[in-house]
């Protein structure tokens, strides 16, 4: 019996599977972020081999014994090698962006795959025409892009707060949900958290970190001078991180499902801005009068309507014919069925069958 893995890692979390030929999912491993753009190489490496390690163990395999691993990961390649020696891995697949979610999905949705939207920590989108083009669009990275990801609905959420402090725009559930999420006393100490970096050799000795005092900030300890707060540096707790703000995303979603206005109006914008990330696609590729399927996968779409709505309403002048289907599994499976198909494995109905089986006793693995 040959055994393969698949993994499909980001700037948050990564997921492995293991499963044998016939397709039937054997083992799971999950672990943190492997986006080296974001994350030292060190944590790269270990979320890596934590995840396969974990699957591994799960299905009483060692490492020796798998033929391909297939990997959908924003990770440099001497870190992915580093990775597969320590697990005892022999062959690499790299999937293209979009093909794990493609792979995921073709098998289950009836007609063709055409776009792919990514709303994880970040924000990308694929596409395939029917003659076997391909474009993208989106993927630049949290200064310069990622629209409508997690970390850009976490940004706007604080962004929202420190304007209605300011008064800037009416009063908002997010201010006391986001701060008791991150663990923080007031607006100050969540503007310290996100921007707590410090020129090489500032501050020496206490290092203390400047804002300007707005009013109306309750519970400080220090008092104001000159129109200044000034509070010290904290060597316990370093900047926000990326996944830490992208984390705030659940937190939006709960809130606007209550209601909170300015929490429905970012989610409302990520869906617009997710919608375009697709539309570019499609006309790279000149698909806008094609039938075809746009398959939105990553944390930010467990929103549901709240950003799908907005997301369909964009596609749909352009686009008429798409329709907006949500896959059945996680990305991690379509690794598993990329890395079959590198053996030469048939990706046919009794393949699927025995993912859609034993799928049922890896929850984790199936989209809610």
């Amino acid at each position: 019996m040959r055994y393969v893995l698949g993994v499909d890692g980001g700037g948050s979390k990564t997921a492995c599977l293991v499963a044998d030929e016939t397709g039937r999912l054997l083992g799971y491993g999950g672990s943190g972020p492997v986006n080296t753009n974001y994350v030292v190489r060190r944590e790269a490496v270990s979320s890596l081999e934590q995840a396969v390690d974990e699957a591994l163990r799960e299905a009483q395999l060692s490492g020796g014994r798998v033929e391909a691993l297939c990997l959908s990961a924003p990770m440099a390649p001497d870190a992915v090698e580093e990775a597969a020696e320590h697990c005892g891995i022999r062959r690499i697949v790299r999937a293209a962006e979009g093909e794990t979610p493609r792979w995921a999905a073709r098998f289950w949705i009836e007609g063709h795959v055409g776009v792919t939207v990514d709303a994880g920590t970040g924000s990308m989108a694929r596409g395939w025409s029917r003659d076997g083009r391909e474009a993208g669009a989106g993927g630049w990275g949290a200064t310069l892009g990622d629209e409508g990801s997690g970390y850009w609905i976490g940004l706007r959420a604080m962004i929202a707060i420190l304007q209605a402090h300011d008064g800037r725009i009416a009063a908002t559930g997010l201010t006391g949900r986001v701060l008791a999420h991150l663990g923080l006393s007031d607006v100050v100490d969540m503007v310290f958290r996100v921007s707590q970096g410090l020129a090489p050799g500032a501050g020496a000795g206490r290092p203390i970190r400047v804002a300007p005092d707005s009013g109306g900030v309750t519970g400080r300890p220090e008092p104001s001078t000159g129109g200044m707060v000034f509070r010290a540096h904290s060597s316990e707790r370093g900047p926000l991180t990326r996944a830490e703000v992208a984390g705030l995303c659940p937190v939006v979603a709960r809130l606007a499902r209550e209601g909170d206005w300015k929490a429905v109006e970012i989610l409302g914008k990520a869906g617009v801005e997710l919608g375009r990330l697709a539309l570019a696609v499609v006309g790279r590729l000149g698909m806008q009068e094609d039938r075809f399927a746009v398959v939105p996968f990553g944390g930010v779409f467990r929103a549901g309507e709240l950003v799908l709505r907005p997301c369909r309403e964009t596609i749909r002048p352009v686009a008429p014919q798409a329709e907006v289907v949500g896959p059945r599994f996680e990305p991690v499976v379509g690794a598993v069925l990329l890395a079959l198909d590198a053996l030469g494995v048939a990706i046919d109905g009794r393949i699927t069958a025995a993912i859609e089986r034993s799928a049922s006793l890896f929850p984790t693995c199936g989209v809610e």
